[in-house]
């Protein structure tokens, strides 16, 4: 069972240290992607046929201020947006398209909800074609309450993925956001085709911080990658942009580690 690890980066300086670090791949955030022009593009195509470090795990390319709920969303034009992002991901390695931005899937604290989450079902049905023509998986993350007011739990993410009904639509999970969506690392035997991408972080900062597992920081870290090892996981844990060398050899040594405890437990203890 083998995993990737990534980093995700604000900047491009940020990727040629990713790599010093012997991180596999990065996950930029959209305003990097949405902002690169043409040239900084063909230049990361070159550094990435000759090093690696695709940016295989990428944000679905919306601006910030776009809420996919809000009335008056035209899930036609932005399609056509998309698609030229598609595009343009795509030769930058991408794979997975994650959406964690909760601001976007918003519903209206007043009136019918029912409109805004159809509207959410068919942006995502219509991601879905688009990002299927190149080849690539949609992941929704659920996020707690103080994020956002739709697609909070598993469950609910599994129930709405059901009615979409598109196969290269899974979800993302964040370790800092497990309690938040209240999933325990018992529950990941019932979401294990569900799960298809990581963050891993200590969940104890700020929820506005992301901050890299490191030796010392107060947090244990063998029960999720158990967890994670429990269901066969093997797609990419993407680390905080302030990973370095020290903090991903500790984060592999800890998933090292689990894989050793877990072939010297009697399998009637697992």
């Amino acid at each position: 069972m083998a995993v990737r690890w990534g980093m995700m980066v604000q900047s491009l300086s940020r990727i040629e240290k990713a790599a010093g670090a012997g991180f596999d791949c990065v996950q930029p955030t959209a305003g990097l992607i949405l902002n690169l022009p043409d040239e900084e593009v063909n230049r990361q195509k070159r550094r990435i046929r000759d090093q690696g470090m695709a940016f295989e795990v990428s944000p679905v390319p919306l601006p910030a201020d776009v809420r996919v709920t809000e009335r008056g969303f035209n899930i036609y034009v932005w399609l056509e947006h998309l698609k030229k992002a598609l595009r343009r991901l795509s030769e930058l390695g991408c794979r997975k398209l994650i959406w964690s931005d909760g601001r976007a899937r918003l519903l209206p604290l007043e009136g019918d909800q029912t409109g805004a989450k159809e509207q959410v079902m068919q942006f995502l049905y219509m991601l879905c074609g688009a990002a299927a023509e190149w080849g690539m998986v949609v992941l929704v993350e659920p996020l707690g309450l103080r994020r956002t007011n739709f697609l909070n739990t598993l469950d609910e993410l599994r129930d709405m993925l059901l009615h979409v009904g598109k196969e290269n639509l899974a979800a993302a999970i964040s370790l800092r956001e497990l309690e938040a969506i209240g999933l325990s690392t018992a529950a990941f035997p019932s979401h294990d085709r569900l799960i298809q991408h990581v963050h891993m972080e200590n969940p104890l900062p700020s929820d506005k911080v992301r901050v890299c597992p490191r030796a010392g920081d107060g947090y244990e870290y063998r029960p999720f990658v158990r967890a994670l090892q429990g269901i066969d996981y093997s797609g990419v844990i993407c680390l905080p942009e302030d990973a370095d060398l020290s903090a991903l050899t500790y984060c592999k040594q800890i998933w090292r580690r689990g894989q050793e405890e877990g072939r010297n437990t009697p399998a009637q203890s697992k």
